[in-house]
């Protein structure tokens, strides 16, 4: 599957996107979780401390409801002003021999009537001051289906009446008293809009005013986790969900105070302790945002100052590939990318002479070649050509002797002729190359060349795929070139050349055992350069190892296409 391209400004921005994106994600949700560690914390604190207050407060009413109570059991005389100083609603003395239940009377000077619900609460508590020999506290209750305010008890015997008497004295809380204490429905000091404090009973009925539920006391059950565990003893703080399924921050803590066991809740609704945070993380959020903008305004304008470079380089690079070779790039920067242009600067001259040396090099080849031929037609077939005239002009036509022999030396001459011509026609493009291919070509340079120097060239070969003709003729150039080098300078008495294939590969080496010479040190001439050109031309390498005195080895690899 090809990749879809994407230049390098692209890349750069999408890189300083991500990097700075990526940062800011990081750095924000650390934030926002570190916040809402801490919000959590400090919601639980608060809470905790709200549940400490509230326990301490209903703890310190009803110390002060007992030292209220025994200070009326010590008074003989007292009167409605009295309990009603105190907060109470109702009295009831119950006098132990009688079993009756009276009542202080009212200013109209009559009795009231007792509810059968508050004369069991009454029997009951009288029970209770009876078992502890102390003051008892009952649990709220209603004294009648048709109260809405609910009602607690607490009672001790008096210590105004001799034992014997055993009268007891009752005193009628109202919830509204512990409501005061409970409910709080400000939400600026403390609990917000959605916070409350209550109680509950170990029946999970509610014992103050629900902030949300209108007469919720001893009507609306509670049967969170939360109270659940409170009521097994233990004093703690967690999330749950409250008493209307809604998730809350919740902190318990059970009271036991003169026989009630009952629960002090404090809580608050997860989401409104959780809005802090919410607009944290808005805030990030927004900060994000604005972030993006400025890493991608910053990126555009820190990718330009790297790409602008850049893309002056490819441009400079597509007009030397078009032969533009006095092209320079301007860029005065001390950092790569200016080493990176003045490596362009010394490439596109190093391009641009070695072009120069190539084209002399034709030039001077072509130059050469010329002179050898112009060299071969005129010290040889021009010779010959003239010898032969001459030998026909000096002819005398009236003798048939001299025509007949003059008849023989020209057929020999232009069998020589003829020879010569093939000899130059094959120097320039053998015939044998097309016709019998490049193992044949290469066989007839080697004997051909070996007899007219008079050394023994060796040729061995080994081909079995299909060459190009490009191929061909180069390799036979480079042959051509390498024979003609070691006969011109190295003075070698012994030539060999091979020809090997393997899997992806043609290797062709030539050796001789002349006088050789240092690769390093020595100027190549224009020979090697057109052959290292050659085999660069077909994708392949050219190598030559050689030391003085020890012979030269030029080894040619050319890729070949099975």
């Amino acid at each position: 599957m090809k990749l879809p391209q994407r230049s390098i400004t692209t890349k750069l921005i999408l890189l300083f996107l991500l990097v700075g994106l990526s940062s800011v994600m990081i750095v924000g949700t650390y934030s926002f979780y570190s916040a809402q560690r801490a919000i959590m914390h400090r919601t639980f604190d608060q809470l905790i401390s709200v549940r400490a207050i509230k326990k301490q407060q209903l703890i310190y009413f009803f110390t002060e409801k007992i030292k209220n109570l025994e200070h009326l059991s010590r008074n003989i005389n007292f009167g409605k002003e009295d309990y009603l100083t105190y907060g109470f609603t109702s009295l009831y003395l119950v006098s132990d021999k009688s079993g009756q239940v009276h009542i202080r009377p009212t200013d109209s000077g009559r009795f009231q009537k007792i509810t059968p619900g508050t004369l069991s609460q009454i029997k009951k508590i009288i029970n209770e001051v009876r078992q502890k020999n102390d003051v008892a506290i009952s649990d709220l209750f209603y004294p009648d289906s048709r109260d809405s305010i609910p009602v607690c008890l607490i009672a001790c015997q008096r210590k105004t009446i001799p034992l014997e008497a055993s009268e007891f004295i009752i005193l009628e809380i109202p919830a509204t008293e512990i409501n005061r204490i409970m409910l709080q429905d400000n939400s600026r000091i403390g609990l917000g809009k959605s916070g409350e404090a209550y109680l509950v009973g170990s029946d999970l009925l509610m014992r103050s005013a629900s902030r949300f539920i209108h007469g919720s006391i001893l009507r609306i059950p509670v049967k969170s986790e939360t109270v659940k565990i409170a009521l097994q003893g233990k004093t703690g703080a967690s999330m749950a969900e409250d008493y209307r399924g809604i998730r809350v921050f919740s902190a318990y803590d059970p009271i036991d105070l003169s026989g009630l066991k009952w629960v002090v809740m404090a809580e608050i609704d997860y989401e409104e302790a959780m809005i802090p945070v919410k607009d944290l993380r808005n805030d990030i959020l927004l900060v994000s945002i604005v972030i993006s903008v400025f890493i991608l305004g910053f990126a555009q304008v820190i990718t330009r100052m790297i790409t602008q470079p850049i893309i002056t380089l490819k441009n400079a690079a597509s007009r030397l590939g078009e032969g533009d070779f006095n092209n320079k790039v301007k860029i005065h920067s001390r950092d790569e990318i200016g080493s990176l242009a003045e490596a362009f600067n010394t490439m596109s001259d190093q391009v641009r002479e070695e072009r120069r040396k190539r084209i002399l090099a034709l030039f001077d080849g072509q130059e050469m070649e010329r002179r050898r031929i112009s060299r071969e037609l005129h010290d040889g077939l021009g010779q010959k050509l003239v010898g032969t005239k001459l030998q026909i002009e000096t002819c005398n036509a009236d003798d048939p002797a001299c025509i007949r022999k003059t008849m023989d030396e020209t057929k020999s001459n232009l069998h020589g002729i003829v020879d010569e011509l093939r000899r130059i026609s094959n120097d320039l493009m053998p015939a044998s190359l097309d016709e019998l291919g490049l193992e044949t070509a290469l066989d007839n340079l080697c004997r051909e060349v070996g007899r007219q120097v008079g050394i023994e060239i060796d040729f061995d070969a080994s081909i079995n795929s299909l060459l190009s003709a490009n191929t061909k003729v180069f390799l036979f150039r480079i042959a051509q070139e390498g024979i003609h080098n070691v006969i011109k300078h190295a003075k070698a008495r012994y030539v060999s050349m091979q020809l090997i294939e393997s899997r992806d590969s043609l290797i062709m080496i030539l050796e001789d055992d002349g006088l050789g010479f240092d690769p390093s040190m020595s100027e190549r001439g224009n020979g090697l350069s057109n052959m290292k050109e050659r085999a660069n031309i077909l994708g392949g390498t050219f190598t030559i190892e050689s030391e003085p005195g020890k012979g030269t080895t030029l080894r040619v690899k050319i890729p070949i296409e099975k």
